[in-house]
């Protein structure tokens, strides 16, 4: 036993001290999204048997609470979640991921945000030896893309100057309708040459006829 604790020491001694990293990007999410706010300790480490708080540094203490104790957004003490000290908007809607606490991660999932979810988080882990315990993770929320737009357009459709590719597209019908009209013109053209030429007969012969008659 006091061997596997010696070479647990000098595993962390070689792979440096431990600390508490989030994520440097912002998570961007949008209403009713399932978010992670990243976070875990490097190098990994089994932090399962230590308590994890996560928190929101920018929130202010409730002026009613005569104790000014500022709510958890995740509270895991003694391998359990603790709900009594938990922010209520909160309820039920976080957790940690158990099984991975065992490799450093405490990761935090949060369940169908809302805008009042957006701001900066605290992972902390406060009896973890290091002097890096703690990280800060920003979560923003974009609503925009939760807008849905009901003006009406200012031109109709109908009335809109059409594209170049609706251009091409009619152009490339005229062209179409044009080389199915051809043949048939063409056919047209032969029986009028076919019939004029009769006809010219017809009246040189009816000429021809008249004055035989008269001889």
């Amino acid at each position: 036993m006091h061997q596997s604790r010696f070479q647990t020491k000098i595993s962390l001694h070689l792979s440096g001290p431990l600390q508490v990293i989030g994520s440097p990007q912002p998570i961007l999410a949008t209403p009713g999204d399932d978010v992670i706010l990243p976070c875990h300790v490097e190098p990994p480490v089994n932090v399962a048997g230590l308590t994890v708080e996560w928190s929101r540094p920018d929130l202010r203490p409730d002026p009613n609470d005569l104790q000014k104790r500022v709510g958890f957004v995740h509270l895991y003490r003694d391998s359990r979640e603790v709900l009594d000290m938990k922010i209520s908007s909160y309820v039920l809607r976080t957790a940690l991921f158990l099984d991975d606490l065992r490799r450093g991660n405490i990761s935090l999932k949060i369940t169908n945000v809302t805008l009042a979810d957006e701001g900066r988080y605290r992972c902390f882990i406060p009896k973890l030896k290091s002097l890096k315990k703690s990280s800060i993770i920003r979560l923003d929320i974009d609503q925009s893309s939760n807008k849905t737009s009901t003006e009406t357009p200012l031109y109709p459709k109908i009335l809109q100057t059409p594209g170049p590719t609706e251009e091409m597209h009619s152009e490339a019908g005229d062209m179409s309708s044009r080389s199915r009209l051809a043949p048939l013109f063409a056919f047209l053209l032969i029986v009028a040459f076919v019939v004029g030429g009769f006809l010219v007969r017809v009246c040189v012969w009816k000429k021809k006829k008249e004055a035989y008659d008269i001889t």
